[in-house]
């Protein structure tokens, strides 16, 4: 099996612009009303004691235990032996299984094409060596893609962020907090 991959988010530099979500769209050519990465943000007290914002930009935890693969009736949600989960839209019969079963609310429901869609960490794009468009879109390089381990080895890297959890499908997603 090859090495789990994940996003790493370094959530203390994100300014919340969605470039992300903009450059994701674009560049998979998605329906105007469906997102595959979402940003939210939220307040926290910082380590000198004030209130600020702190943004998080969610898509697909490319989960080690996916529940959305397990559930799909289809068969449709596959896992890549790097981890990374994509649905297979010839199979796909939209029924929404994998919408409900994922506790990040990942997959989504493209009502144009009445399919499931969701991010696939761009895997054509990382079969060809070049980095998901969420990651070359955002202009102050908060999001990369990597092996987990690698990820768990830099500075300040956690499991957790600000405002995200792990909800019991290990999700792989590794936040860098450098700052308090």
């Amino acid at each position: 099996m090859s090495e789990q991959k994940c996003f790493v988010f370094r959530q203390e530099n994100c300014v919340g612009c969605e470039a992300c979500t903009v450059a994701c769209q674009a560049g998979n050519d998605v329906n105007e009303f469906v997102t595959l990465r979402d940003i939210s943000q939220g307040e926290k007290i910082n380590s000198e004691g004030r209130e600020v914002s702190v943004f998080l930009s969610q898509s697909c935890h490319h989960c080690e235990s996916p529940v959305c693969v397990e559930k799909c009736p289809q068969g449709a949600m596959i896992q890549r032996d790097d981890g990374i989960v994509y649905i297979d839209e010839s199979t796909c019969i939209g029924c929404g299984v994998c919408h409900y079963a994922c506790p990040y609310d990942a997959p989504k429901i493209d009502p144009s094409r009445g399919v499931l869609t969701k991010c696939d960490m761009c895997k054509d794009r990382l079969d060809l060596g070049e980095k998901p468009f969420c990651v070359t879109g955002c202009p102050v390089q908060v999001l990369d893609v990597m092996d987990l381990s690698e990820a768990l080895a830099l500075p300040g890297a956690s499991m957790s962020g600000d405002g995200h959890q792990d909800l019991g499908t290990a999700p792989s997603t590794v936040f860098i907090k450098l700052r308090g």
